[in-house]
This record gives structure tokens, sequence and C-alpha cells, in this order.
């Protein structure tokens, strides 16, 4: 087994452990794994340039399916956040309520700015 198939198969593992992290929203160990990962893929790209065996050819493949896959979750998370951050912004803008007065003419009812109280 060459240093490189072995750093692929050690850089699988770190995918599939970055694939549990991201789909339990455990952003301290994703933050632990990026520099694991980062190293990893240092040495990969440092090591020989010779040319890749079966193995070593499988276990890229491998590695490529897991990161793009890992990427779809990131972008789903980065949605999600975008969709809170929007809603949240449209909960604190005042909305103004149009109404008519006594004598038929329209009036603009203001109303402070939306606020979210962490009452369930």
């Amino acid at each position: 087994m060459t240093a490189r198939l072995t750093d692929l198969r050690r850089l699988v593992s770190l995918l599939e452990e970055e694939r549990a992290a991201l789909r339990e929203t455990d952003l301290e160990r994703l933050e632990r794994l990026a520099p694991r990962k980062a190293r990893l893929l240092d040495q990969i790209e440092a090591g020989t340039a010779a040319p890749a065996t079966e193995d070593e050819l499988r276990a890229l493949s491998d590695v490529r399916a897991l990161a793009g896959r890992n990427a779809g979750l990131i972008e789903a998370a980065l949605a999600g956040l975008r969709d809170v951050q929007a809603l949240l912004d449209r909960v604190r803008e005042p909305m103004p309520h149009t109404t008519y007065g006594r004598d038929g003419t329209r009036a603009t009812l203001g109303q402070a700015a939306g606020r979210l109280d962490g009452r369930a």
C-alpha cells in the first residue's frame, strides 16, 4: 500500500466524518476537521508524481464523490441560513396597516418594529 493510497483512505474517512457532522449541524466538529482535511490534502498534493495505481484511482473516485456530496450539504445549509436571515429581517421590519377613518379617508397605521420573544 502506497503512502498516497493511505492518505486517500484517510481523506475518505475524514469526509465521511465531515458528512456526519454536517448532518448533525455539529459546527465545533466541523471546525476541528477542517485543519486535518487541509493537512491531508497538502500531503496528497505534495506526494509522489508517479502514476496512480488502480486502488488509488478508486480511492480518488470515492474522494470526489464524497466531497461533492458534502459540498451539496454545505450549500443546503447555507441556503437554509439565508432563508432564516430573510425571515428574521421580515419579522423585524415594521408593517404599515391601512384602514379607513370615520370620514371615509384612508389612514395608515404605523406599527412598532417587530421583535421576537423567546416564548413557546
